[in-house]
């Protein structure tokens, strides 16, 4: 008796195998993105604490990017080139980019439902992938309102990340 396997057999295991893998990649695609997500909410808060702390320092109440930049902040941010993607020592300027996100110090534009300027946040700009584009921001505050802990997002794939759209023009790529 012959020991083995027939076509049959390994064609209904790699069907199945085929399956299992179908379902588990867009699983573990939106459990990455949801992490590049977190990082980014996480360094958008230290990016905008710091700009908030040197502005206290300087005695301003509102940011210029002619002032200062990220050269200026008291946190380290691993920045990229924006073009061939290599390692930056130190961060300069107003806008800088990381290997997923732009991030800018001075996001422009406005929150839906809202008649105030966006003042003082952090923008960050996906840079890859399906969700290219997309702008979250991160609010210090409205010139108009005292509350200081937004987060938002603007662009036609913020259902991706469980979020409305909410603004306009903050940064683009």
């Amino acid at each position: 008796m012959k020991k083995g396997f027939t076509l049959v057999e390994i064609l209904v295991a790699v069907m199945i195998v085929t399956l299992l893998v179908t379902m588990a990649v867009p699983m573990y695609d939106k459990t990455v993105e949801k992490s590049r997500m977190a990082e980014a909410r996480t360094l958008m808060k230290k990016m905008l604490e710091s700009k908030l702390r040197t502005l206290d320092n300087m005695d301003r109440e509102n940011y210029s990017s002619g002032l200062f930049g990220f050269e200026h902040l008291d946190i380290s941010v691993p920045c990229v080139n924006s073009t061939t993607g290599a390692s930056i020592a130190r961060c300069t300027g107003a806008t800088i980019y990381t290997k997923d996100f732009k991030y800018t110090l001075l996001p422009t534009g406005s929150v839906s439902g809202s008649s105030a300027a966006v003042a003082n946040g952090v923008c960050a700009v996906r840079r890859k992938g399906d969700n290219k584009g997309t702008a979250f921001l991160y609010l210090g505050e409205l010139e108009t309102d005292p509350d200081r802990e937004k987060f938002l997002c603007s662009g036609s794939m913020c259902e991706a990340y469980g979020m409305d759209s909410t603004g306009t023009a903050w940064c683009s790529l």
